[in-house]
């Protein structure tokens, strides 16, 4: 899970899970209460509420099993709506990477968290692809940004309630974990940090952990609430729940160094680390695919890089071992990157099923979906890529579940890079077939918070989805002109090399035979040749030309060539038959007299001339 996709995983244990699917054995349905101490739900049938306690496994109720943390941020008793990307609050702050709906303060109502990515603008020394661990503490780093509803039903920024009083404060690039980790009944939020440095080995940054206190703040606890709270790992996806079944959260994070690591809980929130299986994977979900009580792994990377798509199942003490896994479809020739995966119950068949966010590379352009169908038994189906985008860098970040046509099934809502994209929804119609519907027809299903804390209309959000769906035409446009534009300019320079190798070419042969053929200016090249009469040749030339044989012959249309050196000396011509004597003679002339020049003349035609003919001999 690339941002706390994190699914609580309620059944009643004593029950099959196609039991637990029908409600209890006399029909009714299981009545659903939380335990004493807020870390999982309790669900009985024939009227007992009686609850258990979760100080550890031993003594779990039995209606119980391990909790996961999805449901935190898929919580069907609080409003849905879409956060700004960008609060006016906090956009000169940080680089937002969107909203997450929770309700913080107990009051019923939903509250939105947004965490980020510092703005570079505030770095002096570094860029995305190089920046120091000492630039990035140096830095002015980011903080959580709450916002909390209010009476008035307007959600107003809390920037008082988050205290860090570390002397290197902030965030430097995170994504949020939310779950009552100090067993208090208030949410708590882990940041895992990533950092910015991403040029030789990636190391990320130290991550931030919020505790919630006594009197309604959040405080920064790493120091002495982690087993160590410098620890540095490029963390690309984590996830929250209880993997060893104690009754307290822990936390699972991707590790390009180690697998995974495990942040195991002592109940009083305070998190020990610990490697835990798996291998280099970029996104992670903790669900239990089984049914046997215990949470696994769901997992996705680069298919490119070879990395894992599938489960890793739970050893049952919070290990996932790479030979104990299920491999599923991959797509790594076109769709092979996995930026996200979560998980829900999209069949209500009882049993989890799978969706992946995918993207066409590196760059993570494109973006869609694949849907996994749950058979039972470790058996699993893929149903396929649903596309959205091809090209544009508008990835699918977050996965979220809601009943939004409100049917008795889970709908999918996409959290994206990209506006006209950011909304999409997939209405569920069963048996795994799912209707797509993008922004602005997608805000009909769901409201919008606006920059003042209030709803918006649809029609406002519809004129900006429009707006935005016509800026990337004309992006896309202007992408199609720049590239014919580069390929005319491409092959105008390649059919310019060719006509300047074919000159080079025929300048190379002219300075080999080192003479020059010309068939122009023939009335100059006549005269030329007339006034050589000290050169008995010329003046046979002459003769020939106006009454000797040439003159006489009735294939009109021959001609014959004259070759002169450039001293005078020499004075020679052939027919057109015997060019090979004209080139032959020339060149000899060349080596001897200085540069030899030929001429070709002829009667009727020359050189398909019959004016230049006329001009030469003064003949009709």
């Amino acid at each position: 899970m690339r941002k706390l996709l994190i699914p609580l995983l309620l059944i009643l244990s004593f029950f099959s899970a196609q039991g637990f699917a029908a409600g209890c054995p006399d029909g009714s349905e299981p009545v659903k209460s939380i335990s004493a101490d807020g870390t999982y739900f309790i669900f009985n049938c024939g009227g007992s509420n009686e609850e258990a306690s979760s100080s550890n496994s031993s003594n779990v109720n039995l209606n119980t099993k391990a909790l996961a943390g999805i449901d935190i941020e898929n919580d069907p008793n609080l409003d849905f709506f879409r956060p700004p990307l960008f609060p006016i609050q906090i956009r000169k702050l940080m680089g937002s990477v969107g909203g997450l709906i929770a309700d913080f303060n107990n009051d019923g109502l939903a509250d939105v968290i947004y965490t980020g990515l510092l703005l570079f603008d505030l770095i002096s020394e570094c860029t995305y692809g190089v920046c120091s661990d000492q630039v990035q503490d140096d830095a002015k780093k980011v903080q959580p940004a709450l916002y909390l509803s209010s009476a008035d039903g307007k959600l107003q920024y809390s920037p008082e309630l988050i205290i860090d009083n570390r002397l290197n404060k902030g965030i430097v690039n995170g994504f949020p974990l939310l779950a009552d980790y100090n067993n208090d009944k208030v949410l708590d939020i882990y940041i895992a940090d990533q950092g910015v440095g991403r040029t030789g080995k990636i190391i990320g940054y130290r991550d931030s952990y919020y505790l919630s206190q006594p009197n309604g703040t959040w405080l920064e606890s790493s120091e002495t609430h982690l087993s160590n709270s410098n620890f540095k790992e490029f963390n690309h996806g984590a996830a929250t729940g209880d993997i060893d079944n104690d009754g307290d959260m822990d936390i699972v994070s991707t590790a390009m160094s180690a697998g995974l690591w495990c942040l195991m809980n002592d109940g009083s929130g305070f998190f020990k680390k610990r490697q835990c299986g798996g291998s280099n994977v970029f996104a992670i979900e903790l669900a239990d695919m089984d049914n046997d009580g215990d949470l696994d792994i769901l997992a996705g990377g680069h298919e490119y890089e070879s990395m894992f798509t599938g489960i890793y199942w739970n050893d049952g003490q919070g290990n996932f071992m790479p030979y104990d896994a299920t491999p599923l479809k991959q797509y790594k020739d076109t769709w092979g990157g996995i930026p996200e995966v979560s998980a829900s119950d999209l069949d209500n068949d009882g049993d989890i099923d799978i969706v992946y966010s995918r993207v066409g590379n590196l760059l993570y352009e494109g973006a869609a979906i694949q849907i996994i169908e749950n058979l039972g038994n470790k058996e699993f189906k893929d149903h396929g890529i649903m596309s959205l985008d091809d090209s544009t860098l508008a990835f699918i970040k977050d996965i979220r579940f809601r009943d939004l046509d409100k049917d008795g099934d889970l709908d999918l809502y996409l959290v994206a890079m990209e506006q006209y994209i950011d909304g999409t929804v997939f209405i569920n119609n069963g048996d795994f077939n799912f209707l797509l519907i993008m922004p602005p027809e997608a805000y009909k299903l769901y409201g919008a918070l606006g920059q003042n804390g209030i709803i918006q209309s649809i029609n406002d959000r519809e004129k900006k989805a429009k707006l935005a769906a016509q800026l990337k035409k004309i992006n896309d446009e202007k992408k199609i002109q720049e590239k014919e534009k580069a390929k005319l300019i491409d092959e105008l320079k390649k059919s310019q090399e060719i006509a300047k190798a074919k000159r080079l070419a025929e300048e190379r042969e002219n300075n080999k035979n080192n003479f020059k053929y010309s068939t122009r200016y023939f009335k100059s090249q006549l005269k030329l040749l007339e006034s050589q009469n000290n050169v008995e040749v010329c003046n046979a030339i002459s003769k020939e030309f106006y009454t000797g044989d040439y003159y006489s012959r009735t294939k009109k249309k021959t001609y014959f060539f004259v070759s002169l050196d450039s001293n005078g000396k020499d004075c020679h011509y052939e027919w057109s038959t015997n060019i090979g004597n004209t080139l032959s003679r020339c060149e000899t002339n060349t080596k001897f007299d200085g540069k030899c020049t030929i001429y070709a003349l002829g009667n009727n035609i020359v050189w398909g001339n019959p004016q230049l003919y006329k001009e030469l001999t003064g003949k009709k």
